[in-house]
């Protein structure tokens, strides 16, 4: 199975537990090294988002895999661009 996830709109306190369940089920059915997740379709993304992210990075690489972010919305991204000063996140430019 292809390695992509997509997030869509608000990833926030009420809808980072589910965001956190389908990128570890994409990370778990993924037969490609490489799992994406496509955030071009997120509207608001909050603290609770991001830890999923990092969480959801180190799930995948004890399973073997890499989590790149791709496609980052601007929300998305300026969360990121603040959060993420230790770069702990993998994000294609």
């Amino acid at each position: 199975m292809l390695g992509t996830c997509r997030a869509l709109g608000e990833i926030d306190r009420a809808t980072a537990s589910a965001f956190d369940v389908v990128l570890r089920d994409a990370i778990d059915s993924s037969d490609e090294a490489v799992v994406s997740v496509d955030c071009s379709g997120v509207t608001f993304m909050d603290s609770a988002g991001y830890r999923v992210l990092v969480g959801a990075t180190a799930y995948a690489v004890r399973r073997g895999h890499t989590l790149v972010i791709r496609n980052m919305s601007s929300p998305c991204a300026m969360l990121i661009r603040l959060c993420d000063s230790d770069h702990e996140l993998l994000v294609d430019a």
